[in-house]
């Protein structure tokens, strides 16, 4: 008894939800252009591309001047604190002591040139990374948009049989009152109806789910049910017959941005082999150095030049992992390419599949199953055919029905799930 009231009550519960959130209708292309303009995860992606964008201008530039200034604090002589601006003693010499020195230096071997070319590849890996993203986030997109078109038929499949008992049922009672049915027979017509009604419940949390994900997808707070439009015969007019497995592995392994990805982190690793071969020359630092009294002469000018002497480290271990890194990066590649092609040959054999599944199923059978429907039912009311033999036809003409939306659903998610794989749209949905 509990369970049953539990049920009730949820089923209470997503009525009145659906009921009071504001109904929107969307088609696909709506909520792709809301999904990229307010999509939070894609914006994140954005920053994180300008943010290494702007690593190129830093490591553009030159390493800033070192100016360095030393200054006498007290003078025992003639016991002056900080005396900066001292004169001449008695045989000429200087009573104070300034020192300035000013460096800059220079990377040698190309090390800023290299550092440029890492800053811009670790940006094209943002990038692929951005892509990578979105491409996901699209399929999850279309995946629930479809869902949520297809719950909607099957629902409203749901609504109208039990529309339809409801009347029924009101015509049974009446009967009954006359003692010309048994109680038995609305018992059972009942069950059905709650039988039903539980089912429509379970789909309905299906569809709230759904929205719940289009929401998140698009950057929607607002609790707006969108209601998925469809052009049917766009739908139905889709074709996958001329694709090929071959082209579409070519695709796939030319346009997949996951396994750009790979490609860019081994571009990296190598390019970073070339650096850290590069810091094995020592960096050079030039300047000039002015002495007032501390030097051998009084008011000593030279030049600096200052070189580190590669004897002990050459930066050996950085480039032995550097090489080991790039064969990790190769790998990798090769395994995400297996991946790609077990990804496309499986997506290519199930799109088939469902294709050649729904165009074999006859379309006119649902039309001649609704006409169908509607004389069982007359014939139910007039005693003409059993209370079992209702219920049967009743349970093949739901099963049929939401078979059919299903099967619908399946073929477009199949599409779909060729272009994710290949990682282009090669099929424009509806």
């Amino acid at each position: 008894m509990k369970r049953i009231q539990k049920i009730v009550f949820l089923w209470l519960f997503c009525a009145q939800a659906f009921a009071s959130i504001d109904s929107v209708k969307v088609n696909l292309k709506d909520l792709e252009e809301i999904f990229l303009q307010k999509n939070a995860l894609l914006m994140a992606y954005r920053f994180d591309i300008e943010a290494n964008r702007a690593t190129i201008i830093q490591a553009r530039l030159w390493d800033n001047p070192t100016l360095t200034y030393e200054q006498m604090l007290y003078n025992n002589s003639t016991r002056s604190i900080l005396p900066i601006l001292g004169l001449n003693d008695a045989k000429g010499s200087p009573t104070t002591q300034q020192a300035v020195q000013l460096q800059q230096l220079f990377y040698l071997a190309g090390k800023r040139t290299k550092r440029v070319a890492l800053a811009e590849t670790s940006t094209q890996i943002a990038e692929d990374a951005y892509y990578d993203a979105l491409r996901g986030l699209k399929y999850e997109l279309h995946n629930n948009f479809y869902d949520l078109y297809y719950l909607q038929s099957v629902v409203k499949i749901y609504d109208e049989e039990i529309g339809s008992l409801v009347k029924t049922l009101a015509g049974m009672n009446t009967l009954l009152e006359k003692g010309i049915i048994p109680i038995k027979d609305i018992t059972r017509i009942r069950a059905l109806q709650f039988s039903l009604e539980t089912e429509r419940k379970d789909l309905k949390v299906q569809m709230l789910e759904r929205q719940v994900n289009l929401r998140i997808i698009t950057g929607t707070r607002n609790e707006v049910f969108f209601m998925p439009q469809a052009d049917k015969n766009a739908i139905d007019a889709l074709s996958i017959q001329h694709l090929t497995l071959d082209k579409l592995i070519m695709t796939a392994l030319e346009n997949r941005p996951d396994l750009r990805l790979r490609q860019s982190s081994l571009k990296l690793e190598q390019q970073n082999l070339i650096y850290q071969k590069a810091l094995k020359v020592p960096d050079f630092q030039a300047g000039l150095t002015y002495d007032r009294a501390g030097s051998s002469v009084p008011n000593y000018f030279a030049a600096t030049f200052q070189i580190g002497l590669p004897v002990f480290n050459k930066n050996q271990g950085n480039i032995k992992a550097a090489e080991y890194r790039i064969q990790s990066a190769q790998k990798q590649i090769i395994s995400q390419e297996d991946r790609v092609i077990g990804d496309i040959q499986l997506a290519y054999r199930k799109a088939l599949e469902a294709d050649q599944l729904y165009k074999g199923y006859d379309k006119a059978f649902m039309i001649d199953f609704d006409k169908l429907f509607d004389n069982v039912k007359a014939s139910f009311e007039k005693q003409i055919i059993s209370m079992l033999d209702f219920i049967d036809f009743y349970e093949s003409y739901k099963s049929s029905a939401v078979q059919m939306s299903r099967l619908q659903n399946d073929r477009i998610n199949a599409i779909e799930e060729i272009n994710f794989m290949a990682g282009k749209e090669l099929i424009s949905l509806p």
